[in-house]
Parts: C-alpha cells; sequence; structure tokens
C-alpha cells in the first residue's frame, strides 16, 4: 500500500497546487525539504524548507506569471521510498508563452515530500523563456 500511497501523495500535491491550496502543499512538504529546480530564478533554484520553497517557487513564480503556470501530471511511478512524476506544464510572461514536460523525482518519507528534483525536456529552450526580460 505504501507505493500507492506515495504516488496518492504526489498526486494530492499537484491538485493543490492547482487549487492553490498552500496550507495543503505545506503539509505535505517536510519542514526541511530540500528542493533543486533547474529552472532560473524565480521559477527555480535550490532551497532548503518548506517556507522556503512556497516563497521562493510558489509563490513568486505565480506573481511573475500571473498565476498562469499549469502543471499536470502525464503519470506518477512510485515505491516505498520515492515517487518520479512525468509532468506536462504551460506558463506565460508578458504575453509570451511556453509549454514542456518534464521529470520530477520526489524522496518520500513519513507522508511527506523530503527532496525533490526536477528535469525539463528541454532545458534550453525554459532557460531562455525564463531568463528573458
Amino acid at each position: 500500500m505504501e507505493c500507492e500511497d506515495n504516488r496518492a501523495l504526489v498526486l494530492e500535491f499537484y491538485n493543490a497546487r492547482a487549487r492553490r491550496d498552500l496550507g495543503a502543499v505545506r503539509r505535505i512538504l517536510a519542514d526541511d525539504v530540500a528542493w533543486h529546480d533547474p529552472y532560473p530564478p524565480p521559477h527555480g533554484g535550490d532551497f532548503v524548507g518548506a517556507e522556503r520553497v512556497i516563497a521562493q517557487i510558489i509563490e513568486a513564480a505565480d506573481r511573475i506569471t500571473g498565476g498562469s503556470t499549469v502543471l499536470v501530471p502525464f503519470d506518477v511511478l512510485a515505491n516505498p521510498l520515492r515517487a518520479v512524476a512525468i509532468v506536462d506544464w504551460r506558463t506565460s510572461i508578458d504575453e509570451r508563452d511556453i509549454a514542456g514536460r518534464e521529470l520530477a523525482h520526489y524522496e518520500i518519507r513519513d507522508g511527506r515530500i523530503v527532496e525533490a528534483w526536477f528535469y525539463p525536456q528541454n532545458p534550453a529552450a525554459s532557460d531562455a523563456f525564463f531568463s528573458a526580460p
């Protein structure tokens, strides 16, 4: 059952983000979660701590994109220690649009995400879009 629990946890994480339910997001993230997101700031970076991840990744990105970011898990595979999600995403900044796919790798302990890494399908396109003035 643990594998299915980890799969459900990751799906709930994406559902909570879609609802903009930061309380639910906070409950899913470990207090000292380590977050490794390769996108340029404010869409990415290396952060430690749930409050910092919420402020620097979710809230900052929402301000820049006007809340236009949509993350749709295509598939989630899990085992008792981790889950891997294939995620389709899209967003807009200043009337510019981009869509992509990424692999998200989550380490999970005691029903909470303790570490996360993200791997975009097309890093060059993502970097160029998010780095543009």
